[in-house]
């Protein structure tokens, strides 16, 4: 695989060898009628992508689940891009999306696939926020909802999930074992097994990040200057919709004939803690493969993944862009978080706040310039995962 800064989408789909029966996951379900139907699109929120998605044509056609999720603010961070030496640094708040997270962008076309091939019944694993949006869309869709949590996920999204009726069940142990319950459990006849982790189509959910985002990149310009993106990454879903969204729209522009968008595509920043980092370690090491980590407890727990399914396209996608992989310590990340709410007014999730203590190291080492176009994703609201004080 090169590493061309216009390389296609269909490269970073995640495919069966890495994520075996990542495709098929249901289980006696018949599809509805009606396919084939084109829909309309709405004037916002992320389905007004729905012919720009890459990866599934379901999508097209598949009725959407949606409660307004995605066009999410972006506030430009003047005091906290001050302290650290940069002047163009903006928050993409994806905390406020319907449940409180990104998540909802995945979701919202994941629930609207399974609903139109027949599923009655959702199995999600989750160390939180995905559980609360598989609950939230099958409450929406009419759909019944089992969500497996490791038993030491935060109160509030625990609280979350049981609000929309869904039945929660906490299992101990490590994140993998949580995994492995619900796959066994979405193995039934009629249940859909979510499994955002490794599921493509909640992939192409998170692609309207990456479209949003070049529409704003557009807007502010860049002056010649580069522009970065930097997140969260566990397991990858929204890094590698992202990632998709802005090569794949690249290199169709060029197939087209027509000229790439103004601001050509950004250098993607995976931000992880150190405590469970096997990007940021294999980037660091030059791998092309995420690197073999013991996982230690972290307050991060959205991003606790030790063996990522598309650890391998999210390296691939950072070598395409020009990007980077940072991991901090926890120490780093909370301070980040407090600073974050007391300079902007902005609560985030420690999760979240990973991607501000990584972007300050960027800023620090001089790969993110004074005057870089620069956003950073707010994934998730301190609300539902305040952390420790």
């Amino acid at each position: 695989m090169t590493t061309s800064r216009t390389q296609g989408a269909e490269a970073f789909h995640v495919g069966d060898g890495q994520c075996k029966g990542a495709t098929d996951r249901t289980a006696g379900i018949t599809a509805r009628s009606g396919a084939g139907v084109s829909l309309p699109l709405p004037s916002s929120g992320l389905w007004r992508f729905r012919s720009r998605f890459l990866g599934d044509d379901r999508v097209t056609t598949a009725p959407a689940i949606t409660m307004g999720e995605g066009d999410t603010p972006v506030v430009p961070l003047t005091r906290w891009g001050a302290r650290h030496g940069l002047n163009r640094v903006y928050a993409k708040l994806d905390g406020a999306n319907p449940t409180g997270s990104y998540k909802d962008r995945g979701m919202s076309v994941l629930v609207s696939v399974a609903r139109s091939l027949g599923a009655a019944h959702l199995v999600e694993d989750s160390s939180g926020n995905a559980g609360a949006a598989a609950a939230a869309y099958a409450a929406r869709a009419g759909m019944s909802c089992t969500v497996y949590a490791p038993a030491g996920a935060p109160a509030p999204k625990l609280r979350q999930i049981r609000a929309y009726g869904a039945e929660l069940i906490a299992v101990p142990g490590p994140r993998s074992a949580v995994a492995d319950a619900a796959r066994n459990a979405g193995s039934v006849p009629g249940a859909y097994h979510v499994s955002h982790n490794d599921n493509p189509l909640f992939v192409v959910g998170n692609q309207s990040l990456g479209f949003e985002l070049s529409e704003t990149a557009d807007a502010l310009g860049c002056d010649g200057l580069p522009w970065h993106i930097v997140m969260p990454v566990g397991g990858g879903a929204l890094f590698m919709g992202t990632a998709m969204a802005l090569l794949g729209s690249s290199t169709d522009q060029k197939r087209k004939g027509t000229e790439p968008e103004v601001v050509g595509v950004p250098r993607l920043h995976a931000a992880q803690t150190t405590h469970c980092a096997p990007i940021a370690e294999a980037f660091g090491r030059g791998q092309s493969d995420p690197a073999t980590v013991i996982r230690r407890p972290t307050v991060c727990g959205g991003i606790e993944i030790e063996r990522p399914c598309r650890g391998t396209d999210i390296l691939r996608a950072i070598a395409a862009t020009g990007g980077s992989a940072v991991a901090r310590d926890d120490a780093d990340i909370l301070k980040a978080r407090d600073d974050l709410a007391m300079l902007e007014g902005i609560y985030a999730e420690p999760t979240s706040a990973s991607a501000l203590a990584a972007l300050a190291h960027l800023a620090a080492t001089g790969t993110i310039g004074r005057d870089d176009l620069v956003f950073v994703i707010v994934t998730g609201s301190g609300l539902k995962d305040p952390g420790p004080a």
